[in-house]
Parts: C-alpha cells; structure tokens; sequence
C-alpha cells in the first residue's frame, strides 16, 4: 500500500426532504474535513434525502452512473474530485437497475464509494433491512419500500481495504466476520440513521463490539437529531480502532469525527494476537 497512515472523516448531519440543503450541509463538512487532512471522508445513511413516508424516496431514487449521476450521487462525485479524496456516500435511494424490471415502486438502499477522480468504485445495497415495531416508540418498515441486496462488498483502495455495510446491517456480526476473514477488510465502514431508542441502548457497544471481534478500525458516519414528527436519530459518530477504542466521537449536532487510521497497527495486533487463526467455526 502506498501509505500505511491516513485521515478519516466521518460526517453528521440532520438530513430532511430538503434535498438541496442537505447536499449543500455535506459539501461544507467535506471542505472542512478536507482541512483537517481527511483523505477519506464518509456520509452517513440517507445523506442526500430522509423522507418522512417511506414511499416519499421514489421521487428522488437515482440510476447510480458516474457518467450521467442525480444530484445525491452527483454531490458525492463532486466533493470526491473537489478535494482529492475517497468518499463513502452511506445510503442512496438506487433505482432498480433494467435487468431486476426496474420497477420504481422499489428501490435499493446503495453505499456507494466515489474514488479521488470521481469515479464509481464500488456499491453495496443493503443487505439486512429495518423492520421493527417498538411499541409507544418507533416502528418503521424498510422491506415494504426497499429490496434487499445479496452480495458483500468490499474494495480495495490505495489507503486500505473497506469492508462496506449500513446501519442496521452492525446487528449481524457474521456479515462482519464475513468482511474480515474472507475478503481481509481493515477498515469497515457502518454509515448510518439509527434511531435515538435503539441507538441510546446499543449503538456503542454494537459498534465497538465489531471492531474488537474482527480486529478492523470500524467508522460509523451518523444521522443526527428531528428529521421529522415522526423520526429521530441517535447521532454519536464514532471511529473506533481494532481494540475497541474509540478514537472519535461527534455526540451532537451537525460536524465530523476525525482520526487517524494506522493498518500497520491492524498486523500488528493480529500478530501479537492472532484470533484469525484460532477461529474454529465457519
């Protein structure tokens, strides 16, 4: 690798239907990570567009193609080229491609990472899908609007290997180990709107418990505050390192966590204990 030590920056913000505001939110906190030394800067779920109805998302669903991109996967694009830095779009509302009937009554939930030239990297469609009914709380019904993906992805670019994965996805660790073990992912990235309940109880310990299993830094961008009546998020951005620690936090409000990522210190703490090699069960 060409550097064994960079800067990420994970986003927050309080995202809305006003898409144009909150695009305008993004390219603001990436110039700020830009001058702090960010070289990979990262957004979390619903960026670009947080609906207050589920089914509000058709209107603004994009064909994700960095040749003819929407505004969501454009503003991604644009803020890669502008500072020269990898770029994790954490939750775009893709439109079903032609070959799957591109029917527009359903879309994929996409994390997308935009290389430095402002290139499609890669895409990763959400996997695990919010369904949960907490009684006098919050219920939300993902699956009624999105189509769950199928695949792992991770990608490998000059600063690290990045395991990709969305909010909820943090709650099954075999995806995880999958990322880690299979794919030999060092950083993994949980971009994020979890909701102030389930995150008060369990946003910390899911996130961190992720890193130490699989000895990889864990960067978990995040939705922050009232998006709505009916809809809050837990905010707490975090970068956690390989053992656990946490190495930036953004409790509140619209900003960023910034740290340094070191993958020498991933080989050298599976080195020094190898849990890789001592795992039993596939």
């Amino acid at each position: 690798m060409a550097s064994n030590r960079f800067v990420v920056a994970a986003a927050q913000l309080t995202s809305t239907e006003d898409r144009e505001e909150n695009l305008a939110t993004c390219k603001r906190l990436a110039a700020e990570a830009a001058g702090r030394g960010a070289e990979l800067f990262a957004l979390p779920e619903c960026y670009g567009f947080l609906p207050r109805r589920e089914p509000n998302r058709f209107a603004v669903a994009e064909i994700l193609d960095h040749h003819e991109p929407g505004p969501i996967l454009g503003a991604a694009l644009e803020i890669a080229r502008e500072h020269q830095m990898w770029v994790v779009g954490g939750g775009i509302a893709e439109i079903l491609p032609e070959e799957e009937g591109g029917d527009i009554t359903r879309t994929y939930n996409t994390c997308v990472v935009i290389s430095p030239s402002g290139e499609l990297a890669a895409r990763y469609r959400k996997i695990h899908l919010f369904d949960v009914d907490i009684p006098d709380k919050i219920r939300l019904r993902e699956s009624d609007t999105t189509e769950a993906g199928r695949e792992i992805v991770s990608v490998t670019t000059p600063l690290a290997k990045l395991g990709l994965t969305i909010c909820y996805d943090v709650r099954f660790p075999e995806l995880y180990r999958k990322l880690a073990f299979d794919d030999a992912a060092e950083v993994l990235l949980v971009p994020s709107a979890f909701t102030a309940h389930t995150g008060d109880a369990h946003w910390h310990a899911l996130l961190r418990a992720r890193a130490i299993e699989n000895q990889c830094y864990v960067v978990a961008p995040a939705q922050v505050g009232e998006h709505n009546e009916k809809r809050r998020s837990y905010g707490h951005s975090l970068i956690v390192d390989p053992w656990g620690e946490v190495l930036a936090e953004r409790p509140e409000g619209t900003g960023i966590a910034v740290a340094e990522i070191d993958t020498d210190y991933i080989a050298d703490l599976r080195r020094r204990m190898p849990c890789h090699g001592h795992r039993v069960l596939d």
